[in-house]
């Protein structure tokens, strides 16, 4: 499996994707099927690293990858019980769909804004920036402004709302959301000031910034240290059924991971890493892997996301914004004990020699 991306610039890079996938037909019987919703983002980096390096395979497991530009955007598929994991982030859609009865359950961590290691940033204008608009603390100067979102109740949401809190604004209504935009359209729109700021995952921030749309003015790991940003999920009869499958999954993931996080700080020892980002994500290009590190995010290499985050996060949209009808208890949501199993296994086993 590959995802390449063909443009000569990195911008332009989302605009042209080209998807490959190779399908090589395993013989009946010799692997146990995993069907994965991902996306061409860093923080899947541990599942990059694991796919590309041939971890899956070595546990007996045929990944048949399928891509999303957002990972609420597989929920649908996961219910349909055509995916069997996925990646998503803890939105609001997310526990709204869990509380409707949604046969899903959060299993690993797929990344974090760990300190020092911030996945999502915030952009303004440069005519802002020019106003003052420099750090969080200026962000009072954002009252009456528009903001560009991916989609209401997304962790980007959720970010820059504690930061205009911590200015003193009210989120629910001192700013105009701009909601349901591609990040690289609100890219496009910060540069034609469409939108006066965004919260971007980081490569976007990255490539704005180079693009001269708008300057980075705080991160993620500033505002929300330790947030979670994106988990996988899977559904739950899978979880009963192919137990020992899933945790075969999580081993090599977390071997992958444990290889993502070690790159991200030290980018210039691990070149195969960075190789593989460049080729799988909408990065592109080698040395833009290298610019944005360590800023790739962080997963947990036990596999165990930051729970009390999530927890946080829904009783932010429940209580705050009202975007979460009825909340659902911890054990609802999350099946930590894959994960326990996982790097049990992994610690005893070592499949992978280290």
């Amino acid at each position: 499996m590959s995802f390449r991306f063909c443009s000569k610039a990195a911008l332009a890079a989302w605009s042209c994707l080209a998807v490959s996938w190779l399908a090589v037909a395993a013989p009946a019987g010799a692997a146990d099927v995993i069907r994965i919703g991902e996306g061409p983002f860093i923080t899947g980096g541990g599942f990059l690293v694991a796919q590309e390096k041939g971890y899956f395979k070595k546990m007996d497991l045929d990944i048949q990858t399928k891509m999303f530009i957002d990972g609420a955007l597989s929920v649908p598929s996961l219910i349909a019980g055509e995916l069997d994991i996925t990646f998503m982030t803890a939105n609001a859609a997310f526990f709204n769909s869990v509380a409707k009865g949604a046969p899903l359950v959060v299993v690993l961590d797929r990344g974090n804004n760990k300190v020092g290691r911030a996945y999502t940033a915030i952009n303004v204008t440069q005519e802002l920036a020019d106003q003052g608009v420099k750090s969080i603390a200026d962000f009072a100067k954002l009252k009456g402004k528009k903001i560009g979102l991916s989609a209401t109740g997304s962790i980007n949401q959720y970010v820059f709302s504690l930061a205009l809190q911590k200015a003193g604004l009210d989120p629910r209504k001192d700013v105009q959301w701009i909601t349901n935009v591609p990040q690289p359209d609100l890219m496009k729109m910060l540069g034609a000031k469409q939108v006066d700021a965004t919260d971007l995952a980081y490569q976007f921030s990255y490539f704005a910034q180079q693009s001269k749309f708008g300057p980075i003015v705080a991160k993620g790991d500033d505002i929300d240290p330790d947030g979670q940003i994106s988990v996988y999920a899977a559904r739950k009869a899978f979880v009963a059924e192919k137990r020992d499958v899933l945790v075969r999954f999580a081993m090599a993931y977390l071997q992958g991971a444990k290889e993502f996080n070690a790159a991200a700080v030290a980018t210039d020892k691990y070149p195969e890493i960075v190789e593989i980002l460049a080729k799988t994500t909408a990065l592109a290009k080698p040395e833009i892997v290298k610019a944005i590190a360590p800023n790739w995010s962080y997963v947990n290499e036990d596999g165990i996301p930051n729970v009390a985050s999530i927890m946080k996060m829904q009783d932010y949209w429940a209580d705050y914004f009202t975007y979460v009808e009825k909340k659902v208890p911890e054990a609802q949501l999350l099946d930590l004990s894959i994960a326990k199993e996982a790097k049990a296994r992994l610690d005893k086993e070592k499949p992978f020699g280290n």
